[in-house]
């Protein structure tokens, strides 16, 4: 079943108004969690790198900021580490991962110590950082394993059976917090999926507690833009990377996306599972037990070409999120919303969400009422028969049902060029923080002029 909602009918205009290129916040209303006490909201600017991650606990935050990256390095993410004070004022700290290496991912434990993933073009490294961003460990993760991983197909598909990365982008590994240990999950240089949960102590640092096969490695194609100078949702190699979560009972959901390669089949040989053969697009949702044992794997066929950007434990669902193309006309993309319960092995739905011109996801969150909000970006157009997307687009931030109906469009105002809202957090019982950019490029605003492939990031905190 697939239903179709619209920003334009039944829907209420303005929760609030933003002046988002002043740093403008709206007040708390009464019985929000406001009170004469709070901080003041959080208004960080991060000149020429979007915010496009961030975590919370209590009223400190951590943030990931990445520089927008030319089409010939695309695959190389070049971003750095932001740490709050205490208080979430400000930044306390910054961290750059060295020269030659780039910073993937991040995971925020409850004890405020943090754990960072970097890559290179073969291997990884896992560090831990202090609460107030002090190195305690530096450690390279290796996996013997990835060159006897299962691979479906001919082994000229993999160009590396030794690496811990596809040869096509680094970009394609990710952390997530389970108490003080870790879950690493990596696409390796076989295209295998791994999954490893890593205990951390303070005297031994990070070591291995189990290992599980999330995909078998299967051929996946390569893409290329003939024109343009910035790709701005990593469309040309959404089919590499993976996205991952945990939740508070350690159970772990990985999922990756059909398009553009053999995981039907390839899963389907290797697991024996029967999935439908004609399913071309879509994604493969699995998860796993904190033991490491697989719960189950849900199939969802979005019908047309898709972009899977988020996934997110929401209570006792996965939600998964992120564009797909309805219809091949300029403004045909749109979000959408899959909701998969836990340990879910059938097909699951998924829920169209269409608010003006061209719609994509990029995180979604739940409130402690139950009911949902999703951040993205709107209002863009693309070439129907391409990939080069408009310079004008808009923040997109909805509140969404439990069961993911679009309740209402939190209007937001846009500042010049594109806008993205790439990221969401609580803070404390407060308000939401909200990372993403505006002035941003589109494909080809760079073409002629390299000074124009820049973003004005922020990190802003809104209360309602």
């Amino acid at each position: 079943m697939k239903v179709r909602m619209t920003g334009r009918h039944g829907v209420a205009t303005a929760l609030l108004a933003l002046l988002m290129a002043c740093g403008g916040g709206g007040g708390t209303p009464p019985g929000n969690g406001g009170g004469g006490n709070d901080p003041a909201p959080v208004q960080l600017a991060t000149p020429g790198q979007a915010v496009v991650k961030v975590r919370s606990q209590g009223l400190a935050w951590v943030a990931l900021a990445e520089t927008a990256r030319t089409l010939e390095t695309p695959t190389t993410p070049e971003r750095r580490l932001l740490i709050s004070h205490a208080d979430g004022r400000d930044a306390a700290a910054d961290y750059r991962p060295p020269a030659g290496w780039s910073l993937l991912d991040f995971a925020l434990h409850p004890s405020g110590q943090i754990s960072l993933l970097l890559g290179t073009d073969r291997t990884l490294r896992l560090l831990r950082l202090s609460p107030a961003g002090q190195m305690l460990r530096e450690q390279d993760f290796t996996d013997p394993l990835v060159a006897s991983d299962p691979l479906i197909g001919d082994a000229w598909i993999a160009r590396d059976h030794q690496s811990l990365l596809p040869y096509y982008t680094r970009d394609s590994a990710r952390l997530a917090a389970l108490g003080e240990d870790v879950a690493l999950a990596f696409r390796s240089g076989r295209h295998a999926v791994v999954l490893h949960r890593l205990a951390y102590a303070a005297t031994g640092g990070f070591t291995g507690q189990w290992r599980s096969l999330v995909e078998p490695g299967v051929y996946i194609g390569a893409r290329f833009l003939t024109g343009g100078s910035f790709d701005p949702f990593k469309s040309l190699d959404h089919q590499w990377r993976l996205v991952m979560d945990a939740d508070p009972q350690g159970r772990i959901a990985v999922a990756v996306s059909l398009d553009f390669t053999d995981l039907i089949e390839g899963h389907s040989q290797h697991f024996g599972e029967a999935l439908d053969p004609r399913v071309a697009n879509g994604l493969l949702l699995s998860q796993f037990g904190a033991d490491g044992q697989r719960q189950g794997t849900a199939l969802i066929d979005t019908q047309q070409r898709s972009e899977l950007h988020a996934l997110r434990w929401v209570g006792g669902q996965v939600a998964a999120a992120g564009r797909v193309r309805s219809r091949q006309v300029s403004d045909g993309w749109d979000a959408y919303l899959a909701l998969v319960p836990a340990g879910a092995t059938t097909a699951a739905t998924y829920r169209v969400l269409d608010f003006e011109a061209g719609d994509v996801a990029f995180d979604v969150v739940r409130r402690t009422d139950g009911r949902l909000l999703l951040a993205g970006s709107t209002g863009y157009t693309q070439n129907p028969t391409g990939a080069s997307i408009s310079e004008e687009s808009k923040p997109l931030l909805a509140l969404l049902s439990a069961d993911g109906q679009l309740q209402q469009r939190i209007t937001l105002t846009p500042g010049p060029r594109h806008n993205q809202l790439r990221a969401l957090a609580p803070r404390g019982d407060i308000g939401w923080l909200t990372g993403g950019m505006e002035n941003g490029p589109g494909t080809h605003s760079a073409d002629s002029n390299a000074a124009l492939l820049v973003s004005d990031g922020y990190l802003r905190e809104l209360r309602f």
